[in-house]
């Protein structure tokens, strides 16, 4: 066990804590290489569009996309997953992991174009079942904007009591803001409708998000690549989007502990233990994931399985499997059975990078041979097809996408306090350190 940062122990209560955004100026060196890679994205965007590549030249942005869909939105459960199982080793890494819902709207961005691409239903593998109600465009769509709006309310209604504490005069406020603010005043009613409402938000999120890896990974990718048959494979991108999701929380966690004084005095070797803990059970999960999908492939020889394998992993996409497999599973492991890295934020989030280094690299092996394959209406590969990579808008592409997701975690980080105020001035009434025989113990409270 790891004791809390002595700042989260000795938080003051009178007067009460109040969090801050993060005070990132957009004139700092960094944050102008992200805004010129952007607007080089954006380019590449709109370079798509305009042009009449097809199917194929959608398949690199289709990584970012179920990138976003995966690492990017799988972040804020890890903020759920804190609350209920009532850790508060979680307390200050529940909004940084929050945040992470602003730049997954840019998933949704990328999913019209990418789905107007795609072929029709009739005459080839889906999951729909002769299903015509605007599937799979429209559905696909419903599910994606479902689980947006509910990470959106989720993290709008977990900063209203921090909004609410630092906008004066609610009486004086216009009536929307107040309405948005749910006519804040602290009562008990008020403080009801927050935690039973980040709650159900939380769950209906996490719904959203299995459904959503369900579909995507069903209609972008096994129903366009002949042969690909797998009831475990959105088992396995899901799995892997939260082990990635814990592991960019630890770099972000990193990253304020670092260039944050004031925020990263509440960031420590307590959530490193805690976070590198999951992290070493994801990256378990992804093996036994992994393993039983490819057990059945490996037993059964069924010749069109075969090549799938062959394209997704053995041969022609083998490069991109290697590094997902060591940045995944081998390097990771090898680090994280020591408890000086998981103890250690600055040696863990080294490791967390790899992994997620390693979660692109495994979705372009996956996604780009579907979306570039010749016939999604055969049963099977004939020949196995070529390798598809990366052409210089491709590259700037990825790369200015990233950057624009960077770009609007730290416009929401500067928009909103990024630390969760009112739930660590609970966390700090419930913990202290109390003397016990030679030592010093810590306290927890258990109010419900």
């Amino acid at each position: 066990m790891s004791s809390p940062e002595r700042a989260a122990l000795d938080m003051s209560l009178r007067p009460a804590y109040r969090p801050q955004p993060l005070g990132i100026s957009w004139a700092n060196g960094i944050v102008i290489v992200l805004i010129l890679l952007a607007i080089g994205g954006i380019g590449a965007y709109v370079v798509k569009i305009a042009g009449d590549g097809g199917r194929s030249s959608w398949a690199y942005p289709t990584v970012v996309l179920m990138v976003f869909i995966s690492f990017v939105a799988a972040s804020p459960l890890i903020a759920y997953a804190s609350r209920a199982a009532r850790g508060y080793w979680g307390l200050p890494s529940r909004r940084i992991a929050e945040l992470f819902v602003v730049p997954s709207l840019l998933s949704m961005a990328l999913f019209i174009p990418i789905m107007i691409t795609i072929p029709p239903l009739e005459g080839r593998a889906n999951l729909w079942f002769g299903f015509s109600w605007g599937a799979p465009f429209l559905t696909d769509a419903l599910a994606l904007g479902m689980m947006l709006f509910s990470g959106l309310a989720l993290l709008w209604l977990g900063v209203i009591p921090d909004v609410a504490a630092t906008a004066g005069d609610l009486g004086k406020l216009p009536k929307w803001r107040r309405m948005l603010l749910l006519n804040w005043k602290g009562s008990q009613r008020n403080w009801k409708t927050v935690r039973v409402g980040t709650k159900m938000l939380s769950a209906l999120y996490l719904m959203s998000y299995v459904f959503v890896a369900m579909l995507l990974t069903t209609d972008l990718g096994q129903s366009l690549l002949p042969g690909w048959r797998s009831g475990i494979f959105p088992a396995y991108h899901a799995i892997s989007g939260i082990q990635a999701g814990i592991a960019v929380i630890i770099v972000v966690s990193w990253l304020v502990k670092r260039f944050s004084p004031e925020a990263g005095q509440f960031i420590g070797n307590e959530q490193a233990l805690n976070l590198g803990k999951l992290l070493m059970g994801l990256t378990l999960l992804w093996f036994y994931f992994f393993w039983s999908d490819f057990i059945l492939v490996w037993y059964g020889r069924s010749p069109t399985e075969v090549a799938v394998a062959q394209v997704n992993m053995a041969s022609v996409y083998l490069v991109p499997f290697l590094i997902g497999v060591f940045c995944q599973l081998l390097i990771p492991i090898a680090f994280l059975v020591f408890n000086g890295v998981r103890r250690n934020l600055g040696r863990l989030a080294p490791v967390a990078l790899i992994i997620i280094i390693g979660q692109v690299s495994d979705r372009a092996r996956l996604f780009v041979p579907a979306m570039t394959s010749e016939d999604p209406f055969a049963h099977r590969f004939q020949e196995l097809p070529g390798a598809v990579g990366p052409d210089v808008v491709d590259i700037v592409f990825m790369v200015g996408w990233f950057a624009l997701a960077a770009l609007m975690y730290i416009w929401a980080a500067r928009r909103f306090p990024i630390h969760s105020g009112w739930e660590m001035r609970e966390g700090a009434m419930l913990r202290e350190e109390r003397t016990y025989m030679r030592t010093e113990v810590l306290v927890l409270g258990k109010p419900d």
